[in-house]
């Protein structure tokens, strides 16, 4: 695959990836608790960061980011995966 296609794909998939996430909240009331819940646990580790000094701080930051942008690579794996699988079992369908 080209770059370029690889690129397309993953524009598409982010734009995807936000509608899922918004019909997700929108309809699993579960999901939207938790979300809920993060939210207001945010405020609370704010004020804990506060109180730690440039370098913990900085370092917990790294680490929240790694594992952020960790997170998004794996979604952005499966997403991808899913899409192969899905032509493959067209291909084997005959349905393309």
């Amino acid at each position: 695959m080209s770059i370029e296609y690889i690129e397309h794909l993953k524009g598409l998939f982010f734009d995807i990836h936000e509608d899922v996430m918004k019909n997700l909240r929108d309809t699993d009331k579960e999901y939207s608790e938790l979300i809920r819940n993060n939210i207001e646990e945010s405020v609370k580790i704010r004020e804990i960061m506060k109180s730690l000094n440039d370098e913990d701080r900085a370092f917990i930051l790294r680490n929240k980011d790694c594992t952020g942008r960790i997170e998004w690579i794996e979604r952005e794996t499966l997403y991808f995966q899913g899409y192969k699988d899905c032509i493959k079992l067209l291909n084997v369908l005959e349905l393309i």
